[in-house]
């Protein structure tokens, strides 16, 4: 279906104008038929690179990549770890490959969608790891084609809202192109026209590093989260803190991780939650440390010491406020030290 906050907002709507909020969301499913293990839609008129970037959108949103060809026409996949309450042992998560196809094409001056879940043999190494699962790993890869499928009936960009009549059900489509006072006020049975706001598709956020950065410039907060993790673990020399050994152990993978995820960007698409996540364990992370440090600044009596960790401490407490602040406003140039990811 559509995502549930759309289909609330629709179903308030529908309600506060007395209108039938299940028919009306009926109205707006894209038509398409089930043959042969696969879906058709029928776009109509929607350019077919308009509508690809759409689908490509989906998918990436959902984790999948496209392994093979084009986004028109091409396979993407994903790895999705499940639990399995039947399994034995104490393994009971499986990792389960979905395989997704999808191909966009015009006929007859309309545009078509095909998407099908393709079913792939397994290596004999794969089977090991997966022996005893089918029951889960089946119901996984309908579960995440149905949930792509109904994703995509509700996928119409190009239309505004409806006028509905609140006395047949008769209805126009008004696309971003036309106005309200294009249409009739009054139905042929006698109705009035009650305009319903269709779903919304999400903004399309591009994970691509903007050309305004230099490379190096991603690198600054995974490279000061290290350094100041090799600080705390350094200062474990001079006074045991149970802080600082803690953020030498998680700051320094951490660290290593984003400097991956920085690289590896151009291929993932992170959600805004998944991103707030991201900013908010490193401002946390950048925090502890600095208390950590500051404890242990008490106890060093050698000036030139106790300099080197007050700059380490100093970094730490920059970076927590930038952090917050990228949790907050992520998209925000004016933040220096981490670019916009």
């Amino acid at each position: 279906m559509a995502p549930n906050e759309e289909i609330k907002q629709i179903m308030l709507d529908c309600k506060s104008k007395g209108l039938n909020s299940m028919e009306v969301l009926q109205l707006m499913e894209i038509p398409c038929e089930l043959t042969d293990y696969s879906y058709l839609f029928d776009f109509g008129s929607m350019p077919i690179e308009e509508l690809s970037k759409y689908i490509d959108y989906i998918l990436r949103m959902r984790w999948y990549l496209l392994d093979t060809g084009t986004i028109t026409e091409g396979l993407y996949k994903r790895t999705k770890t499940v639990h399995d309450p039947n399994a034995v042992g104490r393994n009971k998560r499986v990792d389960v490959k979905c395989l997704v196809e999808v191909d966009i094409y015009p006929n007859e001056g309309k545009t078509y969608l095909e998407v099908s879940m393709p079913s792939k043999e397994d290596s004999k190494i794969e089977k090991l790891f997966t022996l005893g699962h089918g029951d889960v790993i089946s119901d996984t890869k309908i579960s995440e084609l149905n949930e792509i499928i109904d994703q995509i009936k509700f996928l119409k960009p190009s239309i505004m809202g409806y006028l509905v009549c609140n006395k047949c059900g008769a209805y126009y489509e008004v696309s971003n192109e036309e106005s309200l006072a294009d249409f009739p006020d009054k139905c042929e049975c006698g109705g009035t026209f009650e305009y319903i706001k269709g779903p919304k598709q999400p903004e399309e956020k591009t994970v691509v590093r903007t050309e305004k950065s230099n490379p190096t410039e991603y690198l600054r907060a995974p490279s000061a989260m290290i350094l100041i993790s090799l600080a705390c673990f350094g200062s474990l020399i001079y006074h045991f803190v149970v802080i600082n050994f803690i953020i030498a152990i998680v700051g320094l993978p951490y660290g290593l991780s984003l400097i991956l995820l920085r690289y590896r960007k151009q291929e993932l698409v992170l959600n805004m939650l998944s991103r707030r996540g991201i900013y908010f364990l490193a401002a946390i992370i950048f925090l502890l440390a600095s208390y950590g440090l500051i404890t242990v600044l008490f106890q060093i009596n050698d000036i030139i010491t106790m300099i080197e960790f007050s700059l380490f401490t100093i970094l730490a407490i920059i970076y927590c406020f930038g952090m917050l602040f990228k949790t907050v406003n992520m998209d925000d140039s004016r933040n220096f030290l981490d670019p916009p990811l």
